[in-house]
């Protein structure tokens, strides 16, 4: 039985740790850490960080956050909407069925309108008008997360099937979820702009 040196064996432990120590600190980022830091309060972290990691790119700036937070909710409405135009459509049998649909279809409509004029305003955000169109953007925001809970409690009260019911409610909630950690980065932007504005304003 061939010996082993405890030599070479101590290398290899020490080389096996010093790898293993540089892909966990290769694989957060200091842009992983604003993520997390940013997202620490927000009602879902975990989603906001996964998002905030699909959407943001190299941006860092509270600005930016909130950009790509609202850009990710509006894109799963937009496909909400589409999905509720086509698939539950057909689905819709019955006359209490059809009506839940209508109303649920009018929410999500304007739910990606919402969020269309959200992300518009915050790509458009000037000196003068910043408060104004920073309430502008949580008002829109704070009722798409409305229109969510209207278009599921539609659903609930509808005859549709269990199965349509939790499918409904998972993508609707998804929507919310992704508004309301879209709410706050928006809010958080607005208060750590007017705090800084109110430093500079008082040396």
């Amino acid at each position: 039985m061939p010996k082993h040196n405890p030599l070479s064996l101590a290398l290899f432990a020490n080389f096996f740790l010093l790898f293993a120590v540089a892909a966990t600190t290769a694989a957060t980022t200091p842009q992983d850490e604003v993520f997390r830091s940013s997202c620490a309060e927000a009602r879902y972290p975990a989603l906001c960080v996964k998002t905030l990691s699909k959407y943001a790119g190299s941006n860092t700036k509270p600005l930016d956050l909130a950009q790509a937070a609202t850009k990710a909710s509006l894109g799963q409405a937009r496909a909400l909407s589409i999905y509720l135009k086509t698939t539950v459509q057909a689905q819709a049998t019955s006359t209490r069925q059809r009506a839940a649909l209508s109303d649920c279809m009018a929410q999500i409509s304007d739910s990606v309108t919402q969020l269309d004029r959200t992300l518009s305003e915050l790509q458009h955000l000037q000196v003068k008008s910043f408060q104004w169109q920073m309430s502008n953007a949580q008002t829109w925001a704070s009722t798409v997360m409305s229109n969510g809970g209207s278009c599921v409690r539609s659903f609930r009260n509808s005859d549709a099937d269990a199965k349509l019911k939790l499918d409904m409610n998972r993508r609707v909630t998804t929507v919310t979820m992704l508004t309301s950690n879209a709410l706050y980065l928006i809010t958080r932007l607005s208060e750590g702009t007017s705090r800084n504005h109110r430093s500079n304003s008082h040396p």
